[in-house]
């Protein structure tokens, strides 16, 4: 996607020899209240990765902020919980077929790695984005849905009710739930912690999604040490759609999901876990 607003969370960007990008990370939590969670909480996780990704191409010369790009295929692993914020990190990039793929690495203040992840995503350098993007919601957004039951916001370890995007799991022959993301519960000054374009639900939402379902499993709360999320159709914001459990593994401590929206798969997301103390 495009940026969305000016502010830069890394800086301080250099070239290594090896052709690495190495960067420093604001700690600066008036502008990225994020930095309130847990330094592994995927709402963090997925966040730095968005936007170190987009600064070090920037600083490469690669990322054009005129030309709109999606995530494809992202996955992550964490350090403990008990590491401090993300302090610097290193940006690389490798060629993957038809498309580069890149990696990135958090470390605190301390050296502890914070987080590793990597990806690779889609570029539409020659179709109208916003024009295609508008005939796409039409087809897809529905009327106003009726009343949404959220979980309540205990039973998925957030804060404020807003932040619950998932109703409670219904637990029959597949286990499955609904959710419903808006701008208004979404997206920042409502949400307190994601932004985004607007456009659509992004991979932030969707790593939430995945930590939410997991607490909702089990019933306590999860700690997420890793994962993976393969991105097949945007999740629009606005209308309802289904998360249900493909497989869950208790002794590795991993779950996977599929997201459906208007009959089609959108979002496939793997998360791996850990229980909290």
């Amino acid at each position: 996607m495009a940026r969305p607003f000016s502010d830069v969370y890394t800086y301080n960007h250099r070239l290594d020899e090896d052709g690495s990008v190495m960067f420093d990370c604001s700690t600066d939590s008036s502008v990225w209240p994020w930095l309130a969670l847990n330094p592994v909480h995927p709402i963090l996780v997925q966040t730095i990765n968005f936007w170190a990704s987009i600064d070090s191409g920037e600083f490469l010369g690669t990322f054009d902020p005129d030309v709109w790009t999606a995530l494809t295929q992202v996955e992550w692993d964490c350090g403990p919980p008990t590491v401090g914020l993300p302090a610097r990190g290193i940006y690389t990039t490798e060629p993957d077929g038809e498309r580069a793929r890149y990696h990135l690495r958090f470390f605190d203040a301390d050296d502890q790695r914070v987080a590793r992840m990597s990806g690779q995503g889609v570029t539409f350098r020659t179709r109208n984005f916003e024009g295609w993007r508008d005939e796409a919601k039409e087809k897809i957004v529905k009327p106003e849905p009726p009343p949404f039951e959220y979980a309540p916001k205990q039973a998925v370890s957030v804060s404020t009710p807003v932040e619950s995007f998932l109703a409670p799991l219904r637990r029959a022959e597949t286990v499955a739930t609904s959710g419903l993301i808006t701008k208004a519960n979404g997206l920042r000054p409502a949400h307190p912690y994601i932004g985004g374009s607007g456009d659509h639900v992004n991979s932030t939402h969707m790593g939430e999604v995945g930590r939410q379902f997991g607490d909702l499993l089990l019933g306590q709360r999860l700690i997420n040490t890793g994962g993976e999320m393969v991105f097949k159709h945007y999740v629009e914001l606005g209308t309802p759609f289904d998360v249900a459990l493909n497989s869950h593994d208790p002794a590795e401590r991993r779950f996977s999901l599929i997201v459906r929206q208007a009959e089609r798969d959108c979002t496939e997301i793997t998360m791996q876990y850990a229980i909290a103390s």
